[in-house]
Formats: C-alpha cells, structure tokens, sequence
C-alpha cells in the first residue's frame, strides 16, 4: 500500500511545471510522523513541511526546490523494509479488506541474529466511549498460552537446583496421590506433564476459585458443595486404549495447574510471585501472573482484548468491539472481586491462600500479563545462552531441554491429537502440532509448506479472549518472532489458510518471515 502511494505520487513530479506554487504542495500524503525514516534528505524535506524556513548546509533550499530530488526521497522510502513492513501492519488493522478478518489491534517485534530488527504496534489498546487509545509494543496483553512457556522457563530452575526431577513421579511434590483412575499402575511425570503426554484432560473446565480444593480435579468424594462438578465423572483422564501416561499427546491445560502445584509446594511461593522472582525480576521485567498488581495509574500499562459480539460463542462482525478481558472493570483472579481501573485492588484475602491447595487461581495456562518487548527480553535471554546483563537467568542445558523434542507425532500409531485444542477427531487444525518439547511447540516450516528446506522454529501459540499470539526462536539464525493481535471481528477459523494456523496467523508469520529475510 506504501509502495503504491508513494510510486504514483513520484511519477506526478516528472509532470511538475516550473509555475508550481511550492516543491511540496503535491506530497503532503508522505507522513514523517507515522514512518520513521534514517535517509537524510527525507528527514530534511519532513522538517521543511513543518518548518520552510528549516534548511541544512548539507541540502539547500535550491535542491529542495528540485522535483528529481524529492522524486529520490520518496523512491528510497516506498524501498525501506522498515516502512513496506510496517504499512502492511497498519493496513491489517485499518484498511477494509486486508486482513482475513478485522483486528483490533496488532503488535509485531523481529529479532535477527539476537538483537532487535523491527518492532512496531498499530491499533487500539483501548476503545473508549469517545477515544481509542493506539496500542504500543509496551502494552501488556494476557499473552494466553504462550504463558505455559514463560512458567515452564521459570520452573526449571527448581530443576537446575536438584530439587524436582522431570521424570519422577508428581504424586512426590504435589502432597497427593495423582494417578489416572484408567491406568492405575503408571506414575504420571513432571515431563509428561509440561509435553501434553500426561493423560491428563481438561474436561469441562480446568480452574477454579480461591476457597476451592484443586484435589477435586483428580479425587472423587471431596468436602466442598462443588466437588462432584470439579471432578467432572473422571473427564479430566484420559481413558483410550493406547492413551495411558507417556504415550499420547493431547493438549491439556490442566496439566499446567499440576506444574503451577509442584512449583508452589517445592518452593514455598505462591505461583505469581514464584515466576516474579524466579524470572522476571531477573530480567527487569514488570510481566505479571497476578493482574491488579499492575493498578498503578489507573492499569495504564494494561491493553484490553476485544471481540465483535461476545465471541466465541456469538459473533456480530457489525456490532461495537466488546470487552473481553482487561477492560473495565479488572477481576484479579477467578472468582474475585471486579475493580475500576480507578481502584486500588484489595489483595489481602490471596494472604489466606494455601499453597498448593489451588494453583490454578492465576491462570497458569495463560493468564500472563506481558508485552511484546517483555516477550523480546525473555527471547533475547534464551538466544544469548541464558545470560541477560552478565547474570545466568537460566542454564543452557535447562534452554536445550525445553527444547528438545518429547513427543513426535507417529501416523503409524496414531500416538496423538495433532489439532492443538480442537476435539479429539475434528480435522480443521489437523497438523499443527506434531512434535513437542517441554512446554514448547516445535513445529518445520517446511512441513507447513513455506520452505523448501528444513527450517524449525521453537516456541508458542496463544489464542483466547480475542488474542492470537505467536512467539517463536529459530536459535540456529538466532533469530525471533513475536506477534500479538489483540483483537477479532469475527470467527477467527471462518477464513480459509494454507498452513494449520488461523488465517490471520499464517498473514502475521508470513509478514514475519518475509521481514527477517528483508531487514
């Protein structure tokens, strides 16, 4: 769109007439405000329309006087990869037709070869009644899924200490027995756990309130007037033939209440404030599990997530963008009370909590609150083998574990659900994930069709309450992609793709992919 703007206004100079009434009359369309260009004869021209009287020694007002020498300037802009890259991100948000469905709002970072490439946001953080404040990449988001990751990178420091070990039983730290009813003499693992191969299921609901016992979950016959609905008739087991602990991937949110249980009980610390201090105090980061510690003015630092019509269940793509999660008022936790972002949040009932006893308050399966330079920091750690500012966050063989690969999906035995969090036998995100390691999707590209050769890349997807994220390491090219949407028109599976991803997934990684190739 960029291109095509700045080409065709161009061209009109080669028209231009010496009675022209200024050099600049005709491209008042090029905004330096919302295109950050290095070229310095463009910034001397952006300077001239804000300022005629502004001239350099380097350019004088008789070379901005000349139509070939603005002609330059555009023809050097529509050439910028920064620019095209960052015009085709707007246009997804505001132009009527190029994205497969309407967004909210968008945030994009590249890292190449460990640093920081390319970043840029456009949209709205927040739809006010007579205001849309733009969204930036240092917006917070609930990131969905992609919190697993970020857990998981935190857990394994328990792991580097000898304290837990990945392949004992969990029923060791949790302070109960945890088996599946179905195959009552295999132990169920902290690695099967964070790969998905637990037989652990979701059922009809994977979290529950602060009062609530997350036992219920796993053991029949509990005290509470809801433990029979929180054990679900046993739907949080799998119970197939070839489907026992160890065998069988599923996707499972529940599994990372079993891990956000484990870190609580070895380490004494809540879950949130485990992760706090385990990671992201280490990395300067102000990413939190626990929403309302993120009040100060007013949670200003807070985007919220949107869907047209309530989503997920009924959609009006012609109806006002609704307030998903993070709006106004904030819930800190499941079942807690709801505050103005004007209010300062009570967190004094969380100093009754008792550890272990429900893990699942926070949301451990996706319920962190960070931005796309938060998720850039973390990145930038694991590509510089685990350092950030001289200190060892993680170990390189904590980094090399999470990564490499626990399950591998097998046709011949049918050894899992390759659709992500579709139903077992529904089709429509068939191939999405067909290896896995600790809390981490390792998916080919080449096997989606968009590489001739082998290139894998290492991370995560998050998608819930409008959200679509993806934050992905290549740590052979050290390089990273970090996109979030904040937003959906419509039905985000409505819209046909190529590769097992929602459409508007597969625009972002391919805009991705194209960039680190480009910059």
């Amino acid at each position: 769109m960029l291109k095509l703007l700045l080409l065709s206004i161009s061209l009109s100079f080669a028209f231009l007439s010496s009675a022209m009434a200024g050099p600049f009359d005709d491209i008042k369309t090029y905004n330096r405000d919302d295109y950050s260009c290095e070229i310095t004869q463009c910034d001397v021209l952006a300077s001239h329309f804000n300022d005629p009287e502004r001239i350099t020694d380097s350019v004088t007002q008789d070379d901005m006087d000349k139509p070939a020498a603005i002609k330059a300037c555009l023809e050097a802009v529509a050439n910028d990869p920064q620019l095209d890259l960052k015009s085709e991100l707007t246009d997804l948000v505001e132009l009527d037709g190029a994205s497969p469905i309407e967004i909210s709002g968008v945030q994009m970072i590249l890292i190449k070869n460990g640093e920081i490439a390319f970043e840029h946001a456009a949209g709205a953080a927040r739809r006010l009644e007579n205001v849309a404040i733009p969204l930036t990449n240092d917006h917070k988001v609930r990131i969905a899924s992609i919190s697993k990751f970020v857990l998981t990178a935190a857990f394994m420091t328990l792991v580097e200490e000898g304290k837990v070990d990945l392949d004992a039983d969990v029923s060791d730290y949790l302070g109960f027995t945890l088996r599946n009813p179905n195959f009552p003499d295999k132990i169920i693992t902290t690695r099967q756990v964070v790969s998905h191969t637990s037989s652990i299921r979701d059922g009809a609901y994977y979290f529950m309130g602060s009062s609530e016992n997350f036992q219920d979950f796993f053991i029949p016959g509990g005290n509470s007037d809801r433990s029979a609905q929180h054990y679900d008739n046993g739907n949080h087991f799998a119970n197939g033939a070839n489907q026992g602990p160890g065998g069988y991937f599923t996707y499972s949110n529940l599994n990372f209440g079993i891990l956000s249980g484990i870190a609580e009980k070895v380490s004494g610390q809540r879950m949130d404030t485990f992760v706090k201090e385990r990671l992201l105090d280490k990395l300067g980061l102000s990413s939190s599990f626990s929403v309302c510690t993120l009040y100060p003015n007013n949670f200003e630092s807070l985007a919220t997530l949107y869907r047209r019509g309530d989503g997920g269940e009924t959609w009006d793509t012609d109806g006002p963008w609704v307030e998903q999660v993070d709006g106004d008022p904030i819930r800190c936790y499941y079942e807690s009370e709801s505050y103005s972002r004007g209010e300062t949040p009570d967190l004094l009932p969380l100093d009754n909590y008792k550890l272990g006893q429900n893990p699942t308050l926070f949301s451990p399966q996706g319920g962190l609150r960070a931005s796309s330079r938060d998720l850039a920091v973390i990145m930038q750690m694991l590509l510089n083998a685990g350092m950030h500012n001289g200190e060892q966050v993680l170990t390189t063989s904590s980094i090399s574990e999470m990564m490499k690969t626990v399950w591998q999906y097998d046709s011949n035995l049918n050894n899992g659900h390759t659709g992500g969090e579709t139903a077992e036998g529904d089709k429509t995100a068939e191939g999405m994930m067909t290896a896995y390691g600790l809390s981490t999707h390792i998916v080919d590209l080449k096997d989606w069709g968009l590489f001739t050769e082998s290139r894998i890349l290492y991370g995560h997807l998050g998608s819930a309450y409008g959200l679509q994220g993806q934050f992905w390491v290549d740590p052979i090219k050290k390089d990273g992609i970090i996109t979030f949407i904040t937003g959906v028109g419509d039905d985000p599976g409505k819209a046909k793709a190529t590769i097992p991803l929602y459409a508007i997934e597969e625009v972002l990684l391919k805009l991705s992919l194209k960039g680190l190739d480009t910059l």
